[in-house]
C-alpha cells in the first residue's frame, strides 16, 4: 500500500519542482514537461507513475488556461511576498535581541544572534531572488 501511494506523490513532487525551476510555466510548458516524465516513466514501466502522470496530464488538458497560469503565478508572489516580511520582522527581532545581549556584555547570546542574524539574511536573500524570477515571469505572461 504504501508503494502506491509513494510512487504518485513522487511523481506530484517532480512535477512541483519542475514548475518551480521556471518563473512562470505556461499551459505548454507543463503539457511538455508531464509529456516527458510519462515518456520516461513508460520506458522504465512504472505504472503507478505513468497513471498519476496521465491524471496530472488529463488535469493540465482540461483546467490549464492562461488565466489560471496568471492567477497561480500571483498567487506564488503573494505568498513569496508574506515570507519575506515574516523575515523580514524576525530579522528585526533578531538584531535587537542582538543588542541587548551586546549592551548586556553576553558574548555567547552575541554570537548566537549573529547566527541568526546571517541565516535569516541569507534566507531573505533567497526569497527575494525568488520573488523577483516570479515577477519577471509574470510580466512576460502580460
Amino acid at each position: 500500500m504504501k508503494k502506491r501511494l509513494s510512487v504518485p506523490l513522487l511523481s506530484i513532487a517532480a512535477i512541483f519542482f519542475t514548475q518551480q525551476a521556471c518563473a512562470v510555466q505556461t499551459c505548454a510548458q507543463k503539457k511538455a514537461a508531464l509529456t516527458e516524465q510519462l515518456s520516461y516513466a513508460q520506458q522504465h514501466n512504472n505504472s503507478h507513475q505513468i497513471a498519476g502522470l496521465k491524471k496530472a496530464l488529463a488535469e493540465v488538458s482540461d483546467h490549464c488556461t492562461p488565466a489560471t497560469v496568471r492567477q497561480d503565478a500571483e498567487q506564488d508572489i503573494q505568498k513569496l511576498q508574506r515570507k519575506l516580511k515574516e523575515k523580514q520582522q524576525d530579522l528585526h527581532e533578531s538584531q535587537h535581541d542582538l543588542q541587548d545581549a551586546t549592551a548586556n556584555n553576553n558574548a555567547e547570546k552575541v554570537a548566537k544572534y549573529r547566527k541568526k542574524i546571517a541565516d535569516k539574511n541569507a534566507d531573505i536573500k533567497k526569497i527575494t531572488g525568488e520573488l523577483q524570477h516570479k515577477q519577471q515571469g509574470l510580466s512576460e505572461l502580460k
